[in-house]
């Protein structure tokens, strides 16, 4: 059966068969775009436009970690209903990208069901992009190039290598252990906090004074750990209306912040109960060289890359994009004193730039941002405030409020990054928008329910996802090939 043939569904077993098909497909690919690191307007965007082509209306309900697909086929006839649950998320934009050109080739025809399934199995079973060991070699390269991008010395770079190294392998050897995200990010940062409790003694028990800042030590693996959040993608949610889901992101990545604040604060305060000597400077400038600092964001960036799987094309992208985003923050800074503003323009920029030419460069674009933007992490920010408030309540340092201000100001940070990062995609949406009719339907659709209603239109907006006044649209503001979609 042509793709582009409406099912005429409830009058022949082959039509209901079809959309049966159909419905377990869209399903299977919205769960798997979502465990693999998309947003939940992307997995719509790509049932929809699936279903479009085959002339299936249908509803979806993405809540969470659950997608739900309904075919209403009348008074007469039972509902085709697809219920599946995303088991864990996780990062790899190699297969998100793969996902998203099986369904332009579904659209374009190229492919038919049987086809579409059997690409569908095949990009799942197929193995990760890298090994383990180049992964966690990569995220040492990321905290040295932090290093470098604070005015660290070689040696810093040095020691944040092999520290970052360290965290990576414990996150990882607990994950392959089933053990809680939560505990398994306390352990990364309490790894990297005690290693730069080691330095520090050696440090004090040496005769030559070594051109060491532990600081470093410290702040490269609580990025190396934030940089797995999922903040970005929670931040898109948000906007376009995906609320429950968006809450449920967020909420996933507090807890996990959360432990690294309790890993980093346990060890920090029993390396002072045991009379570890305090001095690692938390004070940290950047580089002097402008161009020095875009290097060495451009080379985080492609490092995490590596650790999220990203494509040879991504990783090129990549570079170039943070690059851009730090040269963002940096003009931020010269407009604003702002450290959060000009984090946000940075990502703002990322966004930006990710979301005009993601479809031409064949990449993920919530992929680009999430890399592009993990130079401007607050982990020396963070360092800091932690560093102050376990000074206070030992009394060895000042006052705690000053730590506790810090620490918001991180937060703003973070969330400066991730709003600033969809709002730049947001702007770019406009000129990205699919040539054909039902595809740019189905892209809008998955967008609509973040999108301001006037008041006249709010009773017409629920019969439709989509603009009841489009040319495309009968008189009852509908599209009869079209979808609806209960986003939460």
């Amino acid at each position: 059966m042509e793709p582009t043939l409406a099912l005429n569904l409830g009058n022949s077993e082959m039509a209901t068969m079809q959309a049966r098909r159909v419905v377990d497909l869209v399903t299977r690919i919205a769960v798997m775009a979502i465990s693999v690191g998309g947003s939940a307007s992307e997995a719509v965007a790509m049932a929809l436009r699936i279903t479009a082509t085959y002339g299936v209306t249908v509803h979806i309900d993405i809540t969470n970690t659950s997608v739900i697909v309904t075919q209403h086929r009348g008074l007469d006839e039972d509902p085709i209903t697809a219920l599946r649950v995303v088991r864990s998320r996780t990062s790899d934009y190699q297969r998100l990208g793969e996902l998203q050109l099986l369904v332009d080739d579904i659209c374009d025809k190229t492919v038919g069901l049987e086809g579409a399934a059997d690409r569908l199995a095949a990009i799942t079973r197929s193995p990760r992009l890298y090994r383990q060991w180049f992964v966690t070699m990569n995220i040492g390269f990321m905290g040295a190039g932090l290093s470098t991008l604070f005015g660290g010395t070689a040696l810093d770079g040095v020691l944040s290598f092999i520290s970052t190294c360290m965290v990576d392998a414990a996150v990882q050897a607990m994950a392959r252990k089933r053990i809680t995200n939560f505990f398994a990010q306390a352990a990364g940062g309490a790894i990297a906090t005690a290693f730069a409790l080691i330095v520090m003694v050696y440090m004090a028990a040496s005769d030559h004074p070594l051109p060491l800042s532990p600081s470093l030590i410290v702040a490269s693996g609580i990025v190396s750990l934030l940089a797995g959040g999922s903040f970005v993608a929670a931040s898109q949610d948000a906007l376009d209306g995906y609320v429950v889901t968006s809450s449920g992101r967020f909420l996933e990545g507090f807890v996990q912040t959360g432990g690294i604040i309790l890993g980093v604060i346990t060890t920090m305060w029993i390396g002072l109960r045991l009379g570890v000597p305090g001095y690692i400077s938390p004070s940290l400038g950047f580089s002097t060289d402008p161009i020095l600092q875009m290097i060495a964001a451009a080379v985080i960036a492609v490092t995490f890359g590596i650790s999220s799987h990203a494509g040879y094309r991504t990783l090129a992208i990549c570079a170039v994009l943070g690059a851009a985003a730090w040269a963002g923050y940096l003009l931020g800074m010269q407009l604003t004193t702002s450290v959060s503003a000009a984090s946000g323009l940075g990502a703002t920029v990322a966004g930006l730039i990710a979301g005009l030419g993601a479809k031409r460069w064949k990449v993920p674009q919530l992929g680009l941002v999430t890399i592009a933007i993990v130079p401007l992490m607050p982990g020396v920010m963070m360092y800091r405030a932690l560093y102050m408030i376990v000074n206070a309540q030992n009394g060895t340092g000042g006052a705690s409020n000053n730590g506790w201000a810090l620490f918001l100001e991180a937060l703003l940070v973070g969330v400066a990054l991730a709003v600033g990062g969809s709002f730049g995609a947001l702007l770019a949406r406009p000129f990205t928008l699919p040539k054909d009719l039902r595809s740019r339907l189905a892209t809008l659709a998955s967008w609509g329910a973040g999108q301001a209603v006037p008041r006249e239109r709010r009773r017409r907006r629920s019969q439709s996802p989509a603009d009841p006044h489009h040319p495309a649209l009968n008189n009852t503001g509908t599209d009869p090939s079209m979808t609806g979609t209960w986003a939460r």
